[in-house]
């Protein structure tokens, strides 16, 4: 079915006249004249009959006025629909991200974003400790703390690295450490340690240098979340390893922090998952711009 045959049939039943549609459509009689005979074919009957300089409607028109009305009214919103995406004057776009990117790298970025596009609904899904947990479809970006703990993204999917930061060491305030001028990595094997998640990308950072230096760290306690490891190193129950955005936000923390190893410290590398740029959303190339991604 040509969608225009049947609007045009209805333009020239409102307008009561070929003539009268042609300078609406801004289209030749012999044109206006030629579509309604096809769409008079496909009906197998005559849809109007000339009267003077107008039309009169057959009973085979009337009875097609209701559906082209409704034509009309789905391809006007169709219209809007596309229109408003390509202004991204509406559209969504849904993020998952772990919980130290949800809650210190993406806040300030998406707040900036939805300044210049207020009218984009951003879904943010933060906390991810497994990734097995949510149902990939439902989701268009994933921020990861490492680059492959996503197995079940689809083909068309890219993850590349997105941010770098750094992992400091946070001691409880007076610990004995802290009075020494460098601290070692193989120092901190006297004392009590708190790990994060085994998902988390910081402990998996932590656990490979000290795999590589062959050092078997004593763990203490395990918890879940970058809060609740600032929250057990100041209680005093050990030495803690975070994000240094994460301790940049969270000035209230009474705890030392120290780069370990001396001079260079840990670097932790932040990864993207995305689609190729085929299948990205107008919503999702502009975000993707904003972050300079």
């Amino acid at each position: 079915m040509d969608t225009e045959l049947l609007l045009t049939f209805l333009t020239v039943a409102q307008s009561g006249g070929i003539s009268a549609a042609a300078r609406i459509l801004h289209r030749s009689q012999p044109t206006i004249t030629e579509r309604l005979q096809r769409l008079s074919d496909m009906v197998g009957e005559p849809i109007y009959i000339r009267s003077g300089r107008g039309i009169v409607l057959t009973p085979a028109g009337e009875s097609l006025i209701s559906t082209a009305r409704r034509m009309r009214d789905v391809t006007n919103e169709f219209e809007d629909v596309v229109l408003r995406r390509q202004r991204l004057q509406s559209g969504i776009l849904r993020i998952a991200a772990t919980n130290t990117v949800a809650s210190y790298f993406l806040p300030q970025r998406l707040a900036s974003f939805q300044k210049i596009y207020p009218d984009i609904d951003i879904h943010l899904r933060g906390g991810v400790t497994d990734w097995k947990d949510i149902s990939i479809p439902d989701w268009d970006l994933f921020f990861l703390e490492g680059g492959v703990d996503i197995e079940a993204l689809p083909s068309y999917y890219l993850i590349t690295p997105w941010m770098q930061d750094e992992i400091v060491t946070i001691f409880p305030v007076g610990h004995p450490l802290l009075q020494k001028k460098t601290i070692r990595l193989e120092d901190l094997m006297s004392y009590p340690l708190i790990w994060r998640e085994r998902t988390s990308g910081i402990r998996r950072s932590v656990e490979q240098i000290f795999s590589s230096e062959r050092l078997a760290p004593k763990q203490s306690i395990e918890v879940t979340g970058v809060e609740a490891v600032g929250t057990a190193v100041e209680a005093g129950l050990g030495i803690g390893f975070v994000t240094a955005a994460a301790l940049k936000h969270r000035k209230e923390w009474r705890v030392s922090a120290r780069r370990i190893p001396y001079p260079d410290g840990i670097k932790w590398t932040l990864y993207l998952a995305r689609p190729q740029s085929i299948y990205q959303s107008i919503a999702m190339q502009k975000f993707l711009s904003h972050m300079d991604v």
